[in-house]
């Protein structure tokens, strides 16, 4: 599917592609494999498009009159398991867009959503791929505002102590994501920084400043990730510290009891010798005597701790 933009959009079949106006195409990976030499593509970028090794580490290479570069797409919601891939092939007057994996047909969204906001009296190629590249991310504010919610809400169980095995689990999930959108950006501040470097002279130089712009927020956007990156970190070491002043409390109620019966077991022992010559054996009241002191004895070290602060 292809789009002639003139005075108008004009939707026109690959037959009648003619770079010598602005176009814009979406196809599928097995309409690339017919078409790639009518644009002079490299077979190697057909290769590359068919690879299916997941990174999110994409770019954009120049070839002699094009640039080309698979690009990693993410779905809020399901960052981790489900991504979208792209080729993206940028050549004079042509953005030819190749869907190379979308299960919810997102990308065609986005572009489709471009071509009806287009004010076609100020449109450039430069314009084009802007508006184009901007939609992987605009709404992705709204996503760090989540994930950040997410991260205090988890603090919020950290200070009111709702504590729950699963705690350590989750944080580590969401570190993955931030993980992926660190990369995630890293990848469009790349590409955004090719475009604007103009290699093989296809751009305008006085709209390269939207590539500029574009760069610049995705790079924005990946120090928001990196500043979530170290709260989620600050957060986990705030619940391993939960965790370990409520070992340390448990530790010191073990060591208190211990303590105190420390010298109600000497007793215990001091008397069941049963020497013969111990005087409260045969007297009438050395039971009494023996609980007496013991009472006294855990009283007494019940009082030490007490103001010492120990329980």
């Amino acid at each position: 599917m292809f789009y002639q933009i003139c005075d108008e959009i004009k939707k026109i079949p690959l037959k009648d592609v003619n770079t010598d106006s602005l176009t814009v195409g979406i196809i599928s990976l097995e309409e690339l494999e017919n078409c790639y030499t009518q644009f002079g593509f490299s077979y190697l970028t057909l290769e590359e498009c068919k690879n299916d090794v997941q990174h999110l580490h994409g770019t954009l290479n120049s070839y002699y009159d094009y640039l080309f570069g698979v690009v990693i797409g993410l779905n809020p919601g399901q960052i981790i398991k489900v991504q979208d891939r792209i080729g993206l092939y940028i050549k004079q007057n042509l953005l030819l867009i190749v869907i190379i994996e979308d299960r919810d047909d997102s990308t065609r969204f986005k572009l489709l959503d471009l071509l009806d906001n287009l004010k076609l009296d100020k449109m450039s190629q430069e314009r084009l791929i802007f508006g184009f590249l901007e939609r992987f991310i605009c709404e992705d504010y709204t996503l760090l505002v989540d994930i950040e919610d997410d991260i205090n809400e988890h603090e919020d169980r950290i200070l009111e102590r709702r504590l729950d095995n699963n705690f350590n689990n989750q944080i580590t999930a969401i570190r993955k994501k931030l993980l992926l959108m660190d990369n995630y950006y890293q990848q469009f501040i790349a590409i955004g920084e090719e475009l604007e470097e103009n290699s093989i002279d296809i751009f305008k130089e006085e709209n390269l400043h939207y590539f500029r712009i574009f760069s610049s927020r995705a790079t924005r956007l990946c120090e928001n990730v990196r500043m979530l990156q170290e709260y989620s970190i600050h957060v986990r070491e705030s619940y391993h510290s939960q965790l370990d002043n409520d070992m340390n409390r448990i530790m010191k109620i073990f060591t208190v009891v211990t303590t105190v019966f420390l010298p109600l077991t000497l007793i215990v022992g001091w008397y069941g010798m049963n020497f013969t010559t111990m005087p409260e054996l045969t007297w009438r009241y050395g039971y009494l005597f023996v609980t007496i002191l013991s009472i006294i004895v855990a009283i007494l070290c019940f009082i030490y701790f007490k103001k010492k602060k120990f329980l």
